[in-house]
């Protein structure tokens, strides 16, 4: 049963391609064919010349080129905002706009733009990003400009790093 059915499947795909290749030879045997039809009336001894192509005959479909579609703008790209902790790599403050390097505890390096605007904080106390130095554990709040690549801080704290979230205990005898 399965087997009859594939076969039906192929067949059907078959007969579909040769149906569709076929269009304009059918198409052209078709006009060949009502000029024989209308010549047969005459009751002319000479046979009817097959023309090239009939007079009112419209162009193909094949003939001219798909119309290419309309362009899509791509959606707008907004900038995300993420946290990231680790250590102070490095901090060029002399760069404009002054850049600080952090590195996580797996190594992953990301360069980071500080802008003035961006508050830095130990604690309560508000510091500048000279008071950074090598080795300060951090955690940055930044936005990340999905269309450029760029990492812009807002926030950033000294002090130790955040821990990861903690998952709450079980309470006991549960």
């Amino acid at each position: 049963m399965s087997r009859m059915i594939r076969l039906v499947g192929i067949f059907t795909i078959c007969f579909v391609l040769t149906t569709a290749s076929s269009f304009a030879e059918e198409a052209q045997k078709g006009a060949t064919a009502t000029v024989a039809s209308a010549t047969a009336g005459d009751q002319s001894s000479t046979p009817a010349a097959p023309s090239a192509a009939p007079a009112t005959a419209a162009p193909l479909a094949t003939d001219s080129a798909p119309a290419a579609p309309a362009p899509v703008a791509p959606p707008a790209l907004k900038p995300i905002t993420i946290t990231f902790s680790g250590e102070v790599a490095s901090v060029a403050a002399a760069e404009n706009p002054p850049m600080i390097t952090i590195q996580d505890r797996y190594g992953v390096k990301k360069e980071i733009a500080v802008p003035s605007e961006a508050k830095i904080t130990a604690g309560t106390a508000s510091k500048a990003l000279s008071d950074l130095k090598a080795g300060d554990k951090v955690t940055v709040e930044y936005t990340y400009d999905v269309a450029t690549g760029k990492r812009t801080a807002q926030i950033i704290t000294v002090g130790e790093a955040a821990p990861a979230p903690a998952t709450a205990a079980p309470a006991a005898g549960q």
